[in-house]
């Protein structure tokens, strides 16, 4: 498989890094970037940058779409102009298929920067499940993480809230965790370390086919303990209400975001 990124941000790293370290080769990975520091960095890294002209000259398999929203509309087109049988693979929040020039021939996927380790989770969509570059679509996100196969682009704006954007909303309470680590006199840089030691050992017991997180709670809390104490706390402030209401607002956003270019 030979892959082309237009546009080699955080999301498209998290990307390269992943499948580079399962096993995909860095002579079929190229990058079309227009920032000079980046172009600089891709280079530093070994990788191939090309001009956008250069795509009419080239045979991809799958090119990567991973250009902030407002640039992905023309992005697009630029594309097709210069490989007109490309098949793209968009990273880009928002905006559904339909708005595309050759919706087609394009794929959605909203990873997550976990693809870097090989923990992503991934969702795809396409008019054309069975086509060759969809599967191959799949098989590339399946060795970097956990890949799901949406229905409809509802789901796809639901899942960019939760899984997309839910990433920031979990490092959000880490930041707390952090700060009240450092009340007690800890070293900024043992307390972040210690706050991910936690949070991978907390997470250890729930990895099995289908985990019982209120089991998990009640293995924790005793009646009249300090944990009961916080978790009531928690249950009055509504802190299930504050996360559904982010991920309201981000889905929210998603579909305003896809409203917005045309």
């Amino acid at each position: 498989m030979k892959v082309c990124f237009f546009g080699c941000g955080n999301i498209a790293q998290s990307i390269i890094d992943g499948i580079l370290k399962n096993g995909f080769q860095s002579e079929k990975i190229f990058c079309i970037e227009r920032n000079p520091k980046r172009v600089q960095f891709l280079k530093g890294k070994n990788f191939k940058v090309l001009e956008l002209e250069d795509l009419s000259s080239k045979n991809f398999d799958l090119i990567f779409l991973s250009v902030k929203p407002k640039d992905a509309l023309e992005a697009e087109k630029s594309i097709f102009k210069h490989a007109p049988n490309a098949k793209i693979l968009t990273t880009v929040a928002g905006i559904v298929l339909d708005k595309y020039s050759k919706p087609n021939s394009v794929i959605r996927s909203m990873p997550n920067t976990a693809c870097a380790i090989g923990k992503g989770i991934t969702a795809l969509y396409s008019y054309d499940l069975e086509s060759r570059e969809f599967q191959l679509a799949h098989q590339l996100f399946n060795k970097i993480g956990h890949t799901l196969i949406l229905k409809n682009e509802e789901e796809m704006h639901a899942f960019t809230s939760i899984i997309g954007s839910g990433q920031a909303f979990i490092f959000e309470v880490l930041k707390t965790y952090l700060f009240e680590f450092k009340k007690i006199g800890l070293k900024n840089e043992i307390a972040t370390t210690d706050i991910f030691k936690f949070f991978i050992s907390s997470l250890g017991d729930s990895f099995g086919e289908d985990p019982d997180f209120e089991s998990l709670i009640n293995k924790i809390k005793s009646p009249g303990g300090t944990t009961q104490a916080g978790l009531e706390s928690l249950e009055k402030s509504e802190v299930a209400n504050v996360f559904r209401s982010a991920f309201e607002a981000a889905k929210k956003r998603s579909i305003e975001i896809s409203n917005e270019h045309n």
